[in-house]
C-alpha cells in the first residue's frame, strides 16, 4: 500500500514539474554550447580547405584527417579519465572550449601544410574534452529517468548550432578569406567561454562512466568526422554476431573515411568554389539533424537491423553517385552528400540500438566502447587509404569506398 502511495506521489511530482516531455526545463548551460558549436561547425570545413590552399595534396588531406582522428581518440580517453579521477567537469569543458579560441587564430598564421597538420593534432587533442566530459555533466543535470531526453536535447541544440555555423560560413566564404573566417569563428567562440563559465555548475555527485547508457535517439553530430569517447574495451567478442557487427562497422567507417576525407578535395579539384562545398555540408548536416529523433521513433516500432541495412543501401547509392559525379558532373556530388546525411541518421541510431541488444546488461558500456574504437580505426584507415587511391582517380577512389560498403552489408548476414 505504501509503495502504491509513494508511486502515486512521485507521478504527481513529475507531472507538476515537467507537464510532459515538451515542457521539460532545459538546463541553462546547454545553451552555452551554441556559440562553440557554431564556431566548430563553421570552421570544420575551413581546415581542409586551408590545407589545399597552402598547396596540400590529396594524401596530405587524408593524413590530416587521420592524425586528427587519432589525436581526438586519445584525447577523449585522457580527458574522460582525468575528469573521473578529479571529479571535475567544468574545468575540462572550459579547456576544450578555450582551445577553439586559441588554436583557430594560430592556424591563420600557418604557412605550410605540415605546420597545419601539427597544429591540428594538438587542437584535436584539447578539443576532445568537449566530447567525453559534457555527457557526464548532462546526466547530472537531469533526473535519471530523463537521461535519454537530456542527452537528446543537449545534442539536438549542439547539432543545430553546428548547422548554423556551416550556414554562416556559406554566407561569408565568398567575401572573407579563410584566415579571416578562422579568426571570426574564434571570436564567436569566446561567447561560449564566458557563457559556460557563468552557467555551468560543478556536479557534486560522481557519475560512473560505466553506468552511462547509450540511447538510440541521441544526436552526435561530430561523430561522422571524429570518434566519440571510449569507455572500456572488452577482452573478447563472445559471439559470431558480435564479430559480424564489429566487422561490418569497421568496413562502414573505412568507407566513410574514404568518402568524407576526399569530398572537399574532389570538389576543389573539379572547380567548385568554397560556397558550394559549404552548401553540401549544410545539406548533409541539416538533413541528419532533422531526421535523428524521427528515426529514433521509427526504431521503437521497427527492426534495428532492417533500418541499418536500409541506411547502408542508401549510403551505397550516395557513394555510387559520387563515383559517377567524377565521370559525369560534379553537381551530382551535392545530391550524393545530402543522401549521405540522411543515411547517417539511419545508420548511427540503429547501430547503437543493435549493439545494446547484442551485449549483456553488464557489457553495454564495454561493447559500445569497443565499437567506438573499431569505428575510429576504420575511419583512420579509410582516411589514409584515400590519399593513395586518388592517384588512380576520384572515380576509383569512391568506387572503392562503395566496395567496402558492400562487404559491410554482407557481414551483417551473420546477425539474426
Amino acid at each position: 500500500m505504501s509503495q502504491r502511495i509513494n508511486a502515486s506521489l512521485h507521478a504527481k511530482k513529475v507531472a507538476n514539474l515537467y507537464h510532459g516531455m515538451g515542457s521539460i526545463r532545459t538546463p541553462r548551460w546547454f545553451y552555452s554550447f551554441i556559440p562553440f558549436k557554431i564556431a566548430t561547425g563553421g570552421s570544420s570545413l575551413l581546415i581542409p580547405l586551408y590545407l589545399l590552399s597552402l598547396g596540400g595534396s590529396a594524401k596530405d588531406a587524408g593524413l590530416l584527417v587521420a592524425l586528427a582522428s587519432l589525436s581526438s581518440m586519445l584525447g577523449s580517453l585522457f580527458w574522460g579519465r582525468l575528469s573521473d579521477r578529479t571529479l571535475k567537469r567544468k574545468l575540462f569543458i572550459l579547456i576544450g572550449i578555450a582551445s577553439t579560441s586559441a588554436f583557430l587564430p594560430a592556424m591563420a598564421f600557418i604557412r605550410t601544410p605540415f605546420q597545419l597538420m601539427l597544429l591540428n593534432v594538438a587542437y584535436s587533442f584539447f578539443l576532445a574534452s568537449t566530447i567525453s566530459v559534457p555527457i557526464v555533466l548532462v546526466l547530472r543535470s537531469v533526473r535519471k529517468y530523463l537521461w535519454d531526453y537530456g542527452i537528446g536535447r543537449f545534442n539536438q541544440i549542439s547539432g543545430w548550432a553546428w548547422v548554423a555555423g556551416l550556414v554562416l560560413g556559406l554566407g561569408l566564404i565568398k567575401s572573407m578569406s579563410i584566415q579571416s573566417l578562422l579568426i571570426l569563428f574564434a571570436l564567436i567562440n569566446t561567447l561560449s567561454l564566458v557563457w559556460a563559465a557563468r552557467t555551468i555548475r560543478e556536479a557534486p555527485i560522481y557519475v560512473s562512466r560505466k553506468n552511462i547508457r547509450n540511447f538510440g535517439n541521441h544526436v552526435v553530430e561530430k561523430m561522422r568526422y571524429m570518434p566519440s569517447f571510449i569507455l572500456h574495451i572488452p577482452t573478447k567478442m563472445k559471439t559470431l554476431e558480435h564479430r559480424a557487427f564489429y566487422l561490418s562497422a569497421f568496413l562502414f567507417w573505412l568507407s566513410s573515411g574514404i568518402y568524407f576525407t576526399q569530398f572537399p578535395v574532389f570538389m576543389t579539384r573539379t572547380g567548385m568554389d568554397k560556397s558550394m562545398i559549404y552548401l553540401a555540408a549544410v545539406l548533409n548536416s541539416g538533413i541528419s539533424a532533422f531526421m535523428y529523433l524521427r528515426v529514433g521513433l521509427l526504431l521503437q516500432k521497427g527492426d534495428g537491423l532492417q533500418i541499418l541495412r536500409k541506411g547502408l543501401i542508401m549510403r551505397l547509392i550516395a557513394v555510387g553517385m559520387m563515383a559517377f559525379s567524377a565521370l559525369i558532373s560534379p553537381l551530382l556530388a551535392l545530391l550524393s552528400y545530402a543522401l549521405a546525411g540522411y543515411s547517417w541518421s539511419l545508420i548511427g541510431i540503429s547501430s547503437t540500438s543493435i549493439i545494446g541488444k547484442l551485449a549483456g546488461e553488464r557489457e553495454k558500456g564495454s561493447a559500445m566502447g569497443f565499437l567506438n574504437l573499431v569505428n575510429s580505426l576504420g575511419y583512420v584507415a579509410g582516411s589514409l587509404l584515400s590519399g593513395f587511391l586518388v592517384d588512380y582517380g576520384f572515380a576509383t577512389t569512391f568506387a572503392t569506398g562503395g566496395f567496402f560498403l558492400v562487404l559491410s552489408m554482407r557481414a551483417l548476414k551473420d546477425i539474426k
